[in-house]
């Protein structure tokens, strides 16, 4: 399992028109702050950036189940903490970047909220 505790929520990283989140870890410029959910990975043992179609991501008490992941998300993931989580059904062109994931509703997240990849 792979663990994330959120520490920064940028000014203009939630909009009620768009039902997604971009994350990114510390390492991200001030300008990707501004758009983004910032996360601090947890050291675990069995901490894996192999995220797949069928596996869940919890924030907080909110669980998801994952229907797509584009094939840049595991080294974006290892390299700058950075996907980019979709409320919403797979479309024709996914992002390269994408974990899509169901049911499409719109988490509740806070700095402090924990969010799980498993």
């Amino acid at each position: 399992m792979l663990k994330a505790e959120v520490v920064e929520i940028g000014s203009e990283a939630i909009s009620k028109n768009d039902p997604l989140l971009i994350l990114f870890n510390e390492t991200a410029s001030i300008q990707l702050r501004r758009v983004s959910i910032v996360q601090r990975f947890s050291k675990t043992k069995d901490a894996s950036y192999d995220i797949a179609a069928g596996d869940k991501i919890s924030i907080d008490d909110q669980e998801y189940e994952v229907t797509y992941v584009g094939q840049l998300v595991k080294s974006n993931m290892e390299m700058i903490g950075h996907a980019t989580l979709s409320f919403e059904k797979v479309p024709e062109k996914p992002q390269h970047n994408g974990i899509y994931l169901r049911p499409y509703t719109f988490p509740k997240i806070h700095v402090g909220s924990v969010i799980k990849y498993y």
